[in-house]
């Protein structure tokens, strides 16, 4: 009897220590239509202990049939992530296994500057963030001409640009990065949750998931952007450009365009903004003389810069050296580009990147994916 007791008392015991260490996982349902939510929330047991204070969730959906896998990704605040995925109307019918992981830390890009001088001893770096405000720093360099920032929590995506302390005409650096986020990580927690997208009442079987092996490598595409082809008669490569990275409000078409690819008229510019002056009627360029940077008015109304189609103050665009613009595109007064557009005018600059960046040119420059937004779709 007293051996029965001791072998319960250590059974609880063992149970209790499994459940401390699992990832709890609630989610509202496991048959979704297309234009359902997926509302889900994730707590991490005693995280304190754990030593996961700063955690990351991944959510890698894969469809089990065809093996294309969707990722997403959240932060933990107090051990909990919680989000909701809405399925998008291109969503096969069939089953899914959604794959909740966890990788410890937070966001953070690490790097090197190649070119690193030994009398080079920090750099600066800019960070655009979609829709907050541009964040700005110089950080310290090793030896070796190595760096790391801060901890970051962002959504969507941000830009960054690294540039010499010393303020030169062109950007010389030669920028290495590498985020955790985006590398392999092994998962010190793990859980999955079978789903159905579709009309079907048939649920996921012993037989459907038992052929389903869940791996870390990308079983598909879907994380990466496709190259870029041209089909019919033959288009200039700024063209091409504006085909492949604007979005949404930035295609007008009405917009004048400027070719900074093949067209070097741009990349001989002193600025930018001294370049549209001169193409653009009405544009006026002055500069500040308490800040000494340049302004761009139109109809009397300071203009909307954004970078990247992310929105910067005309102070932070001193960063972005001409040669390194692959297209500007220049909106008449009222752009309406965002809410709070208002009747001003607007000035979009695309930097070189992908197939159109110059191979044997520096990189300063980079688009770095953040978390998942709260409410995302699932496409």
């Amino acid at each position: 009897m007293r051996t029965l007791l001791l072998l319960t008392i250590c059974l609880i015991g063992f149970t209790a220590a499994r459940s401390s260490d699992s990832l709890l996982v609630d989610i509202n349902k496991t048959n979704f239509k297309k234009g359902d939510t997926i509302d889900f929330s994730c707590i991490i047991p005693q995280f304190e202990q754990q030593k996961l204070n700063a955690a990351s969730l991944h959510v890698w959906i894969d469809n089990i049939t065809t093996g294309t896998r969707w990722k997403f990704r959240y932060p933990f605040i107090n051990g909990e992530a919680q989000a909701a995925i809405v399925v998008g109307t291109a969503i096969p019918n069939g089953h899914y296994a959604v794959n909740f992981l966890v990788q410890k830390g937070y966001f953070r890009m690490t790097g090197e500057v190649k070119n690193h001088l030994s009398s080079e001893k920090q750099i600066n770096y800019m960070m655009v963030p979609k829709n907050k405000r541009t964040y700005f720093e110089t950080i310290s360099l090793n030896a070796d001409g190595q760096f790391r920032l801060k901890s970051t929590l962002f959504e969507d995506s941000a830009y960054f640009v690294f540039t010499p302390v010393k303020r030169n005409e062109k950007n010389t650096l030669h920028i290495g990065i590498e985020t955790p986020l985006d590398s392999s990580f092994i998962p010190v927690m793990e859980s999955r949750v079978w789903v159905t997208v579709g009309n079907t009442t048939t649920r996921i079987n012993k037989n459907d998931s038992s052929g389903y092996v869940f791996n870390m490598e990308s079983t598909s595409g879907t994380d990466y952007l496709p190259g870029v082809t041209v089909v019919g008669k033959y288009k200039k490569k700024v063209e091409q450009y504006d085909e492949f990275y604007s979005s949404g409000l930035f295609q007008k078409p009405e917009a004048m365009i400027f070719d900074g690819i093949e067209d070097e008229t741009m990349a001989r510019s002193m600025s930018i903004l001294r370049f549209l002056e001169s193409k653009v009627p009405g544009l006026i360029v002055e500069k500040d003389q308490e800040t000494m940077t340049e302004l761009a008015r139109w109809r009397g109304e300071p203009v909307e810069i954004y970078l990247d189609e992310f929105r910067v103050s005309t102070q932070d665009i001193w960063v972005v050296s001409p040669s390194d613009v692959a297209m500007v595109k220049v909106y008449r007064p009222p752009a309406m580009l965002s809410p709070l557009s208002g009747s001003a005018g607007a000035i979009a600059i695309y930097t070189k990147r992908g197939d159109f960046r110059d191979k044997n040119r520096f990189r300063h420059s980079f688009t770095v994916k953040g978390y998942t937004t709260a409410l995302s779709t699932w496409q």
